[in-house]
């Protein structure tokens, strides 16, 4: 049995594995059921590992390209199937995203190798990336022996191309591809504030049956532009977003992710027991 499928009407509550974390758990582990770790930290530290002997992991991946033109290595795949088998996580949280592109094909260079983007970009919006995120699963999701669900991304400026919203764009995807989906509540208002859209409404037409992981972070706004930030607290307006969203979504698990660096003790503690209440329904 896996840690996380214990049956339980209570949501799980777990931290983003960072810096502060593991001070936090030394003094307050009663507090948190799971720690989310990156499947990237795990490949090249694996001595990472070693916190499933005392708390249960949950695999967080950004290396899938799932919603990109350019399909990840084998040696990738593999990999993050060890690490599934390996942590005994009960799903794996992928962005719904792309971090490899074609190469520069220059007259000189027509067989140049794959771009490594090193991070996430939200992709096209439009037909043809749903249908390349049909195939892209349908090639993965068989691998891992666990469930893959994709994260809703931050969108920064207009995708060129695109021919829908981010919303209409992550709800099309998991009915096509009947995929569970992991709700980030930060990448929701970041994309409402950057599209001028309504984060309230635009959280009512999403799929909220489908969410299986929510996470919860911080922002920034800087050049007119609001950035994920995990290096600061969640604003308060996220939280009464979680409240609303919990009036639908039944989540298995929800995230605090501030692991870009260690939040003062306090404040973590403050919102690890206010996001408890809320999945209390308090």
């Amino acid at each position: 049995m896996r840690y996380l499928d214990r049956p339980t009407d209570r949501p799980h509550l777990g931290l983003a594995h960072g810096p502060g974390v593991m001070a936090f758990l030394q003094g307050h582990g009663e507090m948190v059921d799971y720690v989310e770790a990156p499947f990237e930290q795990l490949r090249h530290t694996p001595e990472l590992g070693r916190l499933q002997e005392t708390i249960p992991l949950v695999l967080h991946c950004a290396s899938l390209s799932i919603a990109g033109f350019v399909p990840p290595t084998e040696e990738t795949v593999a990999a993050i199937q060890r690490e599934a088998e390996r942590t005994r996580t009960p799903w794996i949280g992928e962005h719904l995203a792309f971090v490899s592109a074609d190469g520069i094909h220059e007259e000189a260079d027509r067989d140049s190798a794959p771009t490594n983007l090193t991070f996430t970009l939200c992709p096209q919006l439009s037909e043809e990336t749903i249908e390349r995120v049909a195939e892209n699963l349908e090639g993965v999701r068989g691998r891992f022996g666990v469930p893959l669900i994709l994260e809703n991304s931050p969108q920064y400026y207009p995708v060129p191309g695109s021919t829908m919203g981010l919303t209409e764009f992550v709800a099309r995807v998991a009915e096509r591809c009947d995929v569970d989906l992991l709700l980030d509540l930060s990448h929701l208002m970041i994309t409402a504030a950057n599209t001028g859209t309504d984060a309230e409404a635009e959280l009512e037409r999403l799929p909220l049956e489908r969410v299986v992981e929510m996470h919860i972070s911080g922002m920034s706004t800087e050049g007119g532009v609001t950035w994920d930030d995990h290096a600061a607290p969640a604003p308060e307006e996220e939280f009464q977003l979680l409240r609303r969203a919990l009036r639908r979504a039944k989540p298995r698990a929800l995230t605090l992710e501030y692991n870009w660096s260690a939040l003062p003790e306090g404040v973590m503690r403050a919102h690890v027991l206010k996001a408890r209440r809320l999945l209390d329904g308090q």
